[in-house]
Order: C-alpha cells, then sequence, then structure tokens
C-alpha cells in the first residue's frame, strides 16, 4: 500500500511542486487548501513536466483546513504517515508583523500536535535561512548558525524561527522531524511576486546592479530534497540547508538578461545613489525577503555578502543541485511561453 502524505500549501509555488513530485513516485496525497483557494497553479505547475497533467492532478485528494483551525487540522492529518509543511504567510510588509508571527507560529504548532495526537511518523518543515544566525568562523552560515535576536530580524524570519521551535516540540514527544532551510528560492510562475518579477524585470531591461552576494535555489530541488530526506530512515531529527549557488546579484541578472535577450546590467550602484535607482533595491527586497518596503532593510540586503552552505546535504545524501544557470534557462523559457 502506497505511504499516505499530507502536503500543507500545496497552492503555494514550493506545494505545488511538491505535490507533482509526490504523485510522481506514486505516493497516495492528500492536500489542504483554504475555501477561497484556486487550484489552478498547482494544476499548470503539473503542466510544466507532464504530457498528461490532467490524469496526474486528479490523483490529488484536496482536503480544505484553515491552519489555525485545529479541528481541521485535525481531521487532515487523521491516517496519514507523513506531512510536508509548506503552509505560511510569506509577506515582508511590517505592518503585518503580528498576522505574520500568529498565522505562522500557531499554525505551525497545530500542525505539531494534529501529527502526535493521529500517530503521524514523519513532519517534514520548510523553514528558511532567515531563521538562521550568523556566519560561522569560515565565512558561511550552515545548520550550526543559531538564530540571534541582535540580527534585527523581521516578522517573517522571526515567525520561521518560531515556528522550528513547535516542529522541535514535536521532536521531544517522539515525532519524527526533518527541517529545511531554503536559500532564496527560484521558481516559475507568480510572475507579480517573488523571485518570478526578477525575469518580469529583466524582460523589460535592467540596466542596475549591486555588489550583494546571496544564495539560490531550484523549486524542484527543494521538493526532491525534501521527499528524498523523508524516505531516508537514516535521517531523523535534522535540519538541512537547501542552496546551489552563491552568486551575485550582478551575475544572475545578467544571466537572466542574456536568457531574455536584453542587454547585462552595466552601472553599478553605490550606496549613495541607493534612493535614485530605488527600484532595484525594492526588487532585491522582495526576493530575498527583507522586504520591498523597507528601504534600510533591503539596502543592506542589496549590498551585503552572504554565503551559505549546503555541504551536509550533500554529504548526507549526495544531494547535486542543479546549477543556476540550467536554473535560470529553465525559468525563462517558460516565461516566454507564458507570456
Amino acid at each position: 500500500m502506497a505511504q499516505k502524505v499530507l502536503v500543507t500549501g500545496g497552492t503555494g509555488l514550493v506545494g505545488a511542486h511538491l505535490l507533482y513530485e509526490l504523485v510522481r513516485k506514486g505516493y497516495s496525497v492528500k492536500a489542504t487548501k483554504r475555501n477561497s483557494s484556486n487550484l489552478k497553479f498547482a494544476e499548470w505547475v503539473f503542466g510544466l513536466y507532464s504530457g498528461n497533467p490532467g490524469e496526474l492532478f486528479k490523483k490529488v485528494e484536496w482536503v480544505e483546513a484553515d491552519m489555525l483551525d485545529y479541528a481541521s487540522v485535525q481531521e487532515a492529518t487523521r491516517g496519514i504517515d507523513t506531512v510536508f509543511h509548506t503552509s505560511a504567510i510569506v509577506s515582508f510588509n511590517p505592518y503585518r508583523a503580528k498576522a505574520i508571527i500568529s498565522n505562522n507560529v500557531a499554525g505551525t504548532a497545530n500542525i505539531v500536535d494534529a501529527c502526535l495526537e493521529n500517530g503521524v511518523k514523519t513532519l517534514c518543515h520548510i523553514s528558511s535561512i532567515a531563521a538562521l544566525g550568523d556566519t560561522n568562523a569560515q565565512g558561511f552560515i550552515d545548520e550550526n548558525c543559531k538564530w540571534s535576536s541582535s540580527k534585527g530580524q523581521g516578522a517573517y524570519a522571526l515567525s520561521k524561527f518560531l515556528s522550528e521551535n513547535e516542529v522541535w516540540r514535536g521532536k521531544e514527544h517522539g515525532l519524527r522531524v526533518i527541517v529545511v532551510n531554503p536559500s532564496v528560492i527560484l521558481g516559475p510562475g507568480r510572475w507579480d511576486s517573488g523571485s518570478g518579477q526578477l525575469f518580469k524585470q529583466a524582460s523589460k531591461g535592467q540596466p542596475f546592479y549591486t555588489e550583494g552576494i546571496s544564495g539560490f535555489v531550484d523549486v524542484r530541488d527543494v521538493a526532491k530534497a525534501m521527499v528524498v530526506l523523508s524516505e531516508n530512515d537514516e535521517i531523523s531529527n535534522d535540519r538541512f540547508v537547501l542552496n546551489a549557488e552563491n552568486i551575485s546579484y550582478k551575475q544572475l541578472f545578467t544571466i537572466i538578461a542574456e536568457k531574455v535577450g536584453k542587454k547585462a546590467p552595466y552601472i553599478k550602484i553605490p550606496r549613495t545613489l541607493v534612493k535614485v535607482v530605488s527600484p532595484i533595491v525594492y526588487l532585491v527586497g522582495i526576493i530575498t525577503g527583507t522586504g520591498g518596503k523597507m528601504l534600510v532593510k533591503s539596502t543592506d540586503a542589496a549590498f551585503s555578502k552572504t554565503y551559505y552552505s549546503s555541504e551536509k546535504i550533500k554529504k548526507a545524501i549526495n544531494f547535486q543541485f542543479i546549477p543556476v544557470s540550467e536554473t535560470v534557462d529553465f525559468i525563462t523559457k517558460v516565461f516566454k511561453a507564458s507570456r
């Protein structure tokens, strides 16, 4: 009998790719959605990778559940072997801080409690590099870099850190837990939000760049890693950074520009001119999670050079990441086809 799994947040970018990966591998898949959720994006994702997406998509059993409504969460997790928890409010608006923390932390707490009550064996939780601490002695951020409130993180980062604490609470009560901390996730679709804006902006031409550096990972690798880690019985109660490469924003914008047939960025922005060319800072704020409306934090992100290490997962399960150039090539082709 196929293992029964539940994916929360199945209508999101990571959730939809995770659903496809699980269905493709023959799992019995259930996914949560809100009453107002639209399933078109998730079905569209299936169509990117399958010649017969309709048949595969029908294999997903959708159930209505609000992460803040324990009764619906408890019902959704009944009879489930593994839960993949991707549901969360992803917002960097400081005016929504209270709602972001309340929703993400309380929702995760409900998932943990429901898993324990229903005898779920494994909980695989998607966190974020935002929940990690400062660099280690080697200059990298990895799984051992502990959260520090002195970093001045925003509400979203704090919500992911506190959500992780809820997951580790589940471990103390016998739940097998796996946490992944992806860097900036690159994936197709949603061209008006998140990393999708990179491709939309590049198609118009983007002459400016900063010398900031960050980590990037393909959404397909995030989904694959979550499934492979959950399948490995030797992996238990552990966390893994998911990061394909650390590259500069100039490199990334240049690769995208080449793929969409535009001129590569050629005007370097010094900090003193940030207010003059704020759109590029806004864009970096959106894709890195520092917040487009928070100029100071976005400015720091646009100029900071942060390196992430994913050596742990590479050594643990010999995981091979898709190079960023290949990711950009794939997403650009999808972008062009969808216009």
